[in-house]
């Protein structure tokens, strides 16, 4: 009885000693990943200040957002940070293999699985935007051109058919609500479709026939070199 706690003391430091290999391969893994994590963070941002992707984003129209060399060196250092984060995040779910925590281990690779989906629900977003933004324009534009009297609306309500897509396509791709953004969508389309037909068939019968009129008229008009147009 009096020798209990003395063998309960050597077992527990011999299953210290025999652990103790494996707890130092994980922190050699951890500090792999912090290195990791780092070079691929510098790589990142030197790549991006190679690429001169302040070019890319002013074509999107986000000059105004980057006039300052720190607010281009900002978000270069935001998306490195968030690969080394990512890297690290890799190695760190490999030490905890190591360790033997496997309920941990399985929850941080379904956490690690998700990243990606956020990732590329916040790309389509960011795609989204900027395509609702230069379809905007270039509509306005067009609509002006013709002195079209509600340009700026045909505008706006394109830029956020544009988002609302975009949007639900975010949703997709994070599986959320699949099922009812999809029916959401085909009724959403189904409607318009059948709105459009009513209002070309129906209540804009007239109007149709006096533009393709107008066109017709204009296409047998010859041009100036004294030919028809085909």
């Amino acid at each position: 009885m009096d020798q209990k706690p003395f063998e309960s003391v050597r077992d527990l430091m011999t299953s210290l000693a025999a652990y103790l290999p494996t707890l130092l391969a994980g922190l050699l893994v951890v500090l792999l990943g912090l290195i990791a994590a780092w070079i691929a963070s510098r790589v990142l941002v030197r790549v991006l200040v190679f690429m001169r992707l302040d070019r890319v984003l002013a074509r999107l129209h986000w000059t105004s957002a980057l006039q300052s060399g720190d607010a281009r060196h900002s978000l270069f250092e935001f998306f490195g940070t968030v690969l080394g984060i990512f890297v690290f995040l890799i190695f760190l779910a490999n030490a905890l293999v190591i360790w033997g925590l496997t309920v941990l281990s399985g929850l941080f690779t379904r956490f690690l699985l998700l990243i990606p989906e956020f990732i590329t629900a916040g790309l389509i977003l960011l795609v989204g935007w900027s395509l609702a933004s230069l379809a905007s324009r270039a509509i306005q534009r067009v609509l002006f051109r013709e002195q079209f009297s509600r340009a700026r609306l045909v505008a706006t309500l394109v830029r956020w058919a544009v988002l609302v897509t975009a949007f639900a396509i975010a949703l997709v791709e994070l599986n959320i609500a699949v099922t009812i953004v999809t029916g959401a969508f085909l009724i959403a389309f189904g409607s318009l479709a059948l709105c459009v037909v009513l209002a070309v068939g129906l209540g804009s019968k007239r109007g149709v026939e006096l533009l393709w009129d107008e066109h017709f008229r204009r296409a047998r008009e010859p041009d100036g070199r004294g030919r028809a147009v085909d």
